[in-house]
């Protein structure tokens, strides 16, 4: 069964259930200063309408309307999470790094903390364990997922999730160096 949200309804409609779409932001840590916060609104409000669209029982009796808030949050919810998995995976591969460690020094330094970090990278490198130098260089180089380098080296995503963790550790001296 699919309903239509008309005109005359959909004021009232959003009167009383768009608290749900903020309800999901919340729950997903997403505050009005998140720089996609308005696109995240946006996009909980059309689940919204189309889990009214979808929703198979009727609305106008209290146990539908109660049934309707669980379902929508859930259908807004699964939304924004999918959304926010997306973002996140592109942020993580949006930076492309040369494949060939020869080019490194021949690129130009835009600022003081890109000319730290490519002269830090080979002392990076230079600390971490075989394993942890090949995660390292598969994420950021050639930009591969956990899945895929356990697939290249025929391990378990558990033992690169273990890569992943000591190369964290490792470099966290780094970190407080790059922030300063």
């Amino acid at each position: 069964m699919k309903r239509h949200l008309t005109k005359e309804l959909e004021d009232d409609f959003f009167f009383v259930h768009d608290s749900i779409v903020y309800g999901v932001l919340k729950r997903c840590n997403i505050w009005f200063d998140h720089p996609d916060y308005d696109d995240f609104v946006q996009i909980g409000l059309m689940k919204l309408v189309e889990a009214y669209e979808h929703f198979p029982d009727d609305l106008f009796h209290e146990k539908g309307f109660y049934q309707f808030t669980g379902y929508a949050f859930q259908k807004v919810r699964w939304a924004l999470v999918d959304e926010l998995r997306k973002k996140s995976l592109a942020m993580g591969r949006e930076t492309n790094w040369p494949d060939d460690t020869d080019s490194w020094q021949t690129l130009t330094v835009k600022d003081n903390e890109d000319w730290m970090i490519w002269e830090l990278l080979p002392s990076m490198l230079s600390c971490l364990a075989p394993n942890e130098q090949k995660y390292l260089k598969d994420t950021v180089l050639n930009q591969l997922s956990v899945t895929e380098i356990a697939k290249k080296y025929g391990v378990s995503r558990k033992t690169v999730y273990s890569w992943k963790n000591k190369t964290a550790q490792k470099l966290e001296h780094y970190r407080s160096v790059l922030t300063k």
